[in-house]
């Protein structure tokens, strides 16, 4: 697969145990998705808090291929890791999505995503390689980024007028910054 960038056995450990700590937490959303499944009380507020902190724990993969520890696509990572945050926020903000079944679905598509990469990297950071690993990491979003865009799309698309009239989708560009005039 990829080359692993030569680096010291201390930042070697450290990407490992970025790796570890965050597919940790991805773990323990996902069990506790599952459990809410199982139960039939998904409660979109008791995840947000906690998918939230691992979202934002992804700037670091920007930040490591922006240092140039690992070759994690810089671009790409931003573009992910603000795309998720903001569906995060954006859900969070409106309570009638909460309860759509592509929110659940969507979180489970981004979990499991999460749950086959990072045990890849942790692997990679030692330059090991684990074939069937490696096979679930560059197979599984083929299936798992078309549903979780869908299931974004379906769930900001009918609400995107009642979105726009609460101000709850828009940025704000002050009037000094505007280029329109």
């Amino acid at each position: 697969m990829g080359k692993v960038p030569k680096r010291s056995p201390l930042l070697s450990f450290y990407i490992f145990l970025y790796n570890v700590t965050l597919f940790l937490i991805h773990l323990v959303i996902f069990v506790k998705l599952v459990n809410s499944q199982l139960t039939g009380n998904f409660v979109y507020a008791e995840h947000f808090p906690l998918f939230c902190i691992g979202t934002a724990a992804q700037l670091l993969d920007v930040l490591h291929g922006i240092l140039g520890i690992t070759s994690t696509g810089v671009v790409a990572g931003i573009i992910q890791v603000l795309g998720r945050l903001s569906m995060l926020y954006i859900i969070e903000g409106n309570p009638t999505i909460h309860n759509q079944i592509s929110t659940p679905i969507l979180l489970f598509a981004w979990v499991l995503i999460e749950l086959f990469r990072y045990p890849y990297y942790a692997f990679r950071a030692w330059n090991i390689e684990v074939y069937a690993l490696a096979w679930l990491r560059y197979s599984a979003w083929i299936p798992l980024y078309p549903l979780g865009l869908a299931m974004e799309c379906t769930s900001n698309f009918p609400y995107s007028p009642t979105l726009c009239q609460k101000e709850r989708a828009i940025i704000w560009i002050p009037n000094t910054l505007s280029t329109t005039e």
